[in-house]
């Protein structure tokens, strides 16, 4: 279905829901790809995800409308407790625009999260995070944005990976590698400068993913950006390219990241993609650790998804509670 309708440049009519009532409009907040506005629909408070690439050329609006089909049909299909859930799409809020619907996350990103409630359990959520990371490379999904910003907290309390994909619509329209969106400091070396990987032109990958997710860790850790201390995101990609990467720092109470984390950070961004671990094997790596991380919660859902990542896993040390 997902290629039949990608040729078609068409987005099936089951996709589309009706009665989503915009509260406002202005936009709540957004991203690199989309504005986010708030909504209902069935008495439900939603977030309406508003696209912003549909500009420019024609041809650039097809191949980003053939962009935003795949990853509807892609985003429906997905079922994980640490992955944004999917309600459908609007065609009636915004003339001329699509908007993906999702529920709204009241507790807001994982930054804001942490910063209200103070570092604690960072080490869980980042545990959530990889299982979200490793479900979606499961699915042959490249998320592409990964960063803190895109990581919100539902209902329960548990980290939820958002905008996984929506780097490929801004890919869809840039025009040079200088015109490629994403965020520099998450951005993984090959990315700055795919020849220097005798690569043919820039493309997002799982191992691109997995980079990313090590800066995830210093971010949430530190309360910061990785290479906080330089202002210029351009100095930053010479850094990266130079094999430099964040040093190991403290938590906002003055601990210093403990090996278990540091170790994990360091198979995750290798300057040689092909080096780095998979998100598969950080899960099982974080598992092996599982007493130190102090992991209590792991849905149902989750242990057997684990069950199938992980040919025979099975679940020792861990017990429910309350997070």
């Amino acid at each position: 279905m997902v290629k039949l309708s990608e040729r078609s440049d068409t987005i099936p009519t089951s996709l589309f829901i009706k009665g989503v009532c915009r509260q406002s409009s202005h936009a709540c907040g957004g991203g690199t790809f989309a504005d986010i506005y708030r909504a209902t629909y069935l008495d439900q408070d939603v977030a309406l995800k508003r696209i912003r690439v549909f500009q420019g050329d024609i041809t650039g609006k097809r191949k980003a409308q053939r962009h935003f089909c795949r990853e509807a049909l892609l985003w429906q299909k997905l079922r994980h407790p640490f992955v944004l859930p999917f309600c459908g799409i609007d065609s009636e809020s915004f003339p001329s625009y699509l908007c993906m619907v999702s529920p709204w996350m009241r507790h807001g990103t994982i930054l804001n999260h942490l910063h209200e409630y103070g570092h604690v359990n960072v080490e869980q959520k980042l545990f959530e995070v990889a299982q979200g990371l490793a479900y979606l490379h499961s699915q042959r999904i490249v998320h592409g944005d990964l960063r803190g910003s895109n990581i919100l907290v539902n209902d329960d309390w548990h980290a939820c990976l958002a905008d996984f994909g929506l780097a490929v619509f801004e890919d869809a329209t840039a025009a040079t590698p200088s015109q490629q969106a994403g965020s520099v400091r998450w951005m993984a070396p090959e990315l700055h400068h795919p020849q220097a990987f005798e690569l043919d032109h820039f493309r997002r990958t799982f191992a691109s993913d997995v980079y990313s997710f090590a800066c995830v860790c210093i971010e949430l850790f530190t309360g910061k950006p990785p290479f906080a201390h330089i202002p210029h995101d351009p100095a930053v990609m010479l850094r990266v390219m130079a094999e430099e990467r964040p040093e190991r720092s403290t938590d906002p109470f003055g601990r210093i990241m403990p090996d278990r984390l540091w170790d994990i950070i360091q198979v995750c961004w290798s300057h040689n993609p092909l080096d780095r671990s998979s998100m598969t094997q950080v899960v099982e790596l974080m598992m092996d650790a599982n007493t130190a991380f102090r992991i209590e919660i792991i849905p149902v859902i989750t242990r057997s998804f684990l069950s199938e990542l992980l040919p025979g896993f099975t679940l020792i040390g861990f017990s429910g509670g309350g997070s």
